[in-house]
């Protein structure tokens, strides 16, 4: 008989009632009323969120996983993945996998990973896919490391959508800026398409002396001769026809839909024949029909060209510049408190048209309390600029008037968030830590630091004597993600001479490299740190970490002054 609690939380979703007729009796997992209370909490995120979530859990690392990854196993997976271990689920992938969760496991840490490729057979090929995912550890309570929970959104459409994007861009240039006849121009776009890691091989006709004839570079592999074949089949129906992996589309370069040529292209093997190919085939034919059409009118279709995107560049460029005035608009100066010397930075990316969400905030509660928040809003447009004045203008609210604890606020943050109804745009990583005063009669200059981490970077600590130390503590899920959520809440003590150090991704994280390097660098970098000023030593982790920044970078520093120093 299943458990109350797991029927309550599974029943509302598909995945999660073939989760309740599943015999896990059967498995390590034993019955639901027997599982740790961390994997229940686990389990009850699982099924109350739409974001694709898995769970990995016990000495077979056996799954449960929630609808929306369902959608990733494929229909093949899906049939059989409840209560399997995941290396008999994934089996193509599982080297990689078990490297990731040995990961996990060794520094009770997150792995993640944005566009990461998986070459995964789901739907009965060896596909090509792209994910941005999270993989953290789950501590049973007994404080050990006993599973991992996954985070995933497939972006592989994405992906493929503007690589398929970039070679019609590149196309596009080419055919614009050529010179030449028909010919010379469809051999340059034969040079084009080679390098396209979506097409396997391509050829084009063109009429000659009443004749389609291939053009120098076409794939003499392809059909281009079978008088049953796709070129045949063109030259009857007059429309675009697709066998296996293989397109063909006719060059028309008319209204009275006069064919003048025959594109034929084959897909990768590891992508699937849909829509979505064909459609990129024949945009690429467009834009040949388009060319040949174009020949004798070529520099006006150029100078239109650079006008077009002289003006989306100009539009682009004043979004940004908007978008950062109101970013820079809200991160006022930060707070002075008695006994502790608080700086802090925003840094913007210098990558054009990169707008981030990141922020910072620092100010003083009724009871004295100096309170710091450091956040990233997901998304580079001004909509996460505007969810970033949202967010921090919320927590700000709660923090002062409320004046509770850390884990306290950001519960009651996504409380708000889901109430307001800000929607996927207010999701957020973010840290807020509260410095306490002395206690009263104390003659020491020591204060406690509280904090909640929701799924942000570490916090780190310089110490006096030169040290480094990454507050590293099981963080929670990103703000805005689902609301009841129980938070959790860390200590640690801070001396005179220490100084704190809250940072947002864009300072660690670079593409192509694993977080923990960019911690790695950090601790570097911060090393022997007590011997400068805040300042400088802000100055020394900007210009060793981030000297040209691909993504905006929010930092703030606190020293523990010695007792009498006022500053």
């Amino acid at each position: 008989m299943i458990s109350e609690w797991f029927s309550h939380t599974a029943h509302s979703s598909q995945s999660g009632r073939e989760a309740m007729a599943f015999p896990w009796h059967e498995t390590p997992l034993g019955d639901p009323s027997t599982w740790d209370e961390t994997l229940r909490q686990s389990v009850r995120l699982c099924f109350s969120t739409q974001f694709p979530v898995m769970i990995a859990w016990g000495p077979e690392m056996t799954m449960i996983y929630n609808d929306g990854y369902a959608q990733i196993l494929g229909p093949n997976k899906r049939q059989h993945a409840m209560g399997k271990p995941i290396r008999e689920v994934w089996t193509e992938i599982w080297d990689d996998v078990e490297t990731m969760f040995g990961m996990v496991f060794s520094t009770v840490a997150p792995v993640g990973g944005a566009e990461h490729k998986i070459v995964m057979n789901r739907s009965g090929f060896d596909e090509e896919t792209y994910f941005t995912f999270s993989c953290s550890p789950l501590v049973d309570s007994t404080g050990q490391v006993v599973g991992v929970m996954d985070i995933s959104a497939e972006i592989t459409d994405q992906v493929v959508s503007v690589r398929r994007l970039s070679t019609l861009d590149d196309l596009h240039s080419q055919m614009q800026t050529s010179r030449g006849d028909g010919v010379d121009r469809m051999g340059l776009a034969l040079e084009v398409l080679a390098e396209s890691v979506d097409l396997s091989r391509s050829a084009i006709m063109l009429e000659s002396d009443g004749q389609l004839v291939a053009v120098p570079g076409s794939d003499v592999g392809l059909d281009l001769t079978d008088p049953e074949g796709l070129y045949a089949a063109v030259l009857r129906e007059g429309r675009t026809q697709f066998v296996g992996h293989d397109v063909a589309v006719p060059l028309v370069v008319d209204d009275h839909g006069s064919m003048v040529g025959l594109l034929v292209a084959e897909g990768s093997p590891m992508r699937p024949v849909d829509s979505s190919l064909v459609s990129f085939v024949e945009l690429i034919a467009s834009a040949l029909s388009g060319a040949l059409q174009a020949v004798s009118a070529q520099r006006a279709v150029l100078d239109a060209r650079d006008a077009r995107t002289a003006l989306i560049e100009a539009t682009e460029r004043q979004s940004r510049e908007t978008s950062i005035a109101l970013q820079q608009s809200m991160l006022t100066p930060p707070v002075q408190p008695c006994g502790l010397d608080l700086m802090a930075w925003y840094q913007p990316s210098r990558e054009d048209l990169q707008i981030g969400g990141d922020w910072y905030d620092s100010f003083l509660t009724k009871n004295g309390c100096t309170t710091l928040v450091v956040g990233d809003v997901t998304g580079h447009d001004h909509v996460a600029a505007a969810a970033m004045g949202q967010l921090r203008g919320l927590v700000r609210a709660i923090a002062f008037d409320s004046e509770q604890s850390p884990a306290r606020i950001f519960e009651r943050a996504d409380t708000a968030i889901a109430g307001l109804d800000l929607g996927n745009h207010s999701t957020a990583t973010a840290v807020v830590a509260q410095i306490e005063e002395p206690a009263p009669g104390s003659t020491g200059t020591s204060r406690t630091l509280r904090w909640s981490n929701a799924a942000h970077p570490y916090p780190a600590v310089v110490r006096a004597d030169g040290s480094v130390e990454l507050l590293r503590r099981t963080n929670d899920i990103p703000l805005g993600i689902t609301q009841g959520f129980d938070r959790r809440e860390h200590e640690e003590l801070l001396h005179e001479g220490d100084t704190l150090v809250l940072y947002t991704d864009g300072l660690v994280e670079r593409r192509g490299e694993i977080l923990s390097t960019g911690l790695a660098q950090l601790t570097d970098a911060l090393a022997d740190g007590h011997a400068r000023t805040i300042v400088d030593l802000a100055e020394h982790v900007l210009s060793s970490l981030a000297p040209t920044p691909t993504d905006d970078v929010a930092l703030v520093l606190v020293r523990v002054l010695p007792a009498g120093d006022a500053r």
